[in-house]
C-alpha cells in the first residue's frame, strides 16, 4: 500500500505526457541516442525505527549524507520523452552503494533550454554499515523523482540542474532481545530511508 501511495505520488508530474505527445505530432519521431552524466549530493529526512534491545525500539533522525555519481544512457523520442539505463555509485557517510535504474525523463518542451522531470526506478547493490544504533544492511528497492532545467552550452552539450526526492529501502536481521524470560529471536526487517537533494551534470547531445 505504500509503494502504491508513492508510485501515484510520482507518477503526477508525468500526467501531462499525453497532452505533450499530442501537441508535437509534426515533430521529428525518429530515435535518439543520449548520455546524460550527473553529480549530486543528498541528506537524509525524517527519522527510522532501530532494533529491538530488551524490549525498547527507539527512532532515531536519519541524518546520512550521501554523494552521487551515475550516468544513463537511452534514447529520446519527439524530443521529449526520454527513456533509458541508469548506472552509478553512491557513497554514504555509514555505507557503499551501486545502484542500477530504469530512466524515464519528460522535457517540458522539445528545446535545447527547458524544465524537465525524471524518475528512476530500480534497485540499489551494496551496504549500509552497521553502528550502534543498527546492524548492518543490504541494498533494496529505490527510488527517486525529480525536477530540473537544462541549458544548451556548447553544440552538443547541455548543462542540467536539478533537486530530487529519493527513497531507499534496506534489508537487515539482527536478534532481537525482547527481556530475560522470553528467548531472543532472529528479525529480518527493511528500513524505508527518505532523502533530498539536488545534482549537476552535463548531457549528450
Amino acid at each position: 500500500m505504500f509503494r502504491l501511495k508513492v508510485l501515484n505520488a510520482l507518477l503526477l508530474p508525468f500526467l501531462p505526457l499525453s497532452v505533450l505527445v499530442a501537441q508535437n505530432t509534426s515533430t521529428d519521431k525518429s530515435l535518439k541516442f543520449f548520455n546524460k552524466t550527473e553529480a549530486g549530493i543528498s541528506f537524509g529526512i525524517g527519522s527510522f525505527k532501530t532494533d529491538i534491545v530488551m524490549g525498547t525500539q527507539k527512532k532515531i533522525r536519519n541524518d546520512e549524507i550521501v554523494v552521487t555519481f551515475q550516468t544513463i544512457n537511452g534514447v529520446k523520442y519527439l524530443n521529449l520523452i526520454s527513456l533509458g539505463l541508469s548506472v552509478g555509485v553512491e557513497k554514504w557517510q555509514k555505507g557503499l552503494f551501486w545502484p542500477i535504474y530504469g530512466y524515464l525523463g519528460v522535457d517540458l518542451k522539445p528545446s535545447d533550454n527547458t524544465f524537465f522531470a525524471n524518475a528512476y526506478f530500480g534497485y540499489s547493490i551494496g551496504t549500509r554499515y552497521a553502528t550502534t544504533n543498527y546492524h548492518q544492511g543490504s541494498g533494496g528497492f529505490a527510488m527517486s523523482i525529480g525536477i530540473g532545467y537544462k541549458m544548451k552550452v556548447a553544440k552538443k552539450i547541455k548543462f542540467i540542474y536539478e533537486v530530487f526526492y529519493k527513497y531507499q529501502s534496506i534489508e537487515s536481521s539482527y536478534t532481537a532481545q525482547y527481556d530475560t524470560i522470553r528467548a531472543p529471536r532472529e528479525v529480518a526487517y527493511k528500513v524505508p530511508l527518505h532523502f533530498a537533494g539536488f545534482k549537476l551534470g552535463i548531457c549528450l547531445p
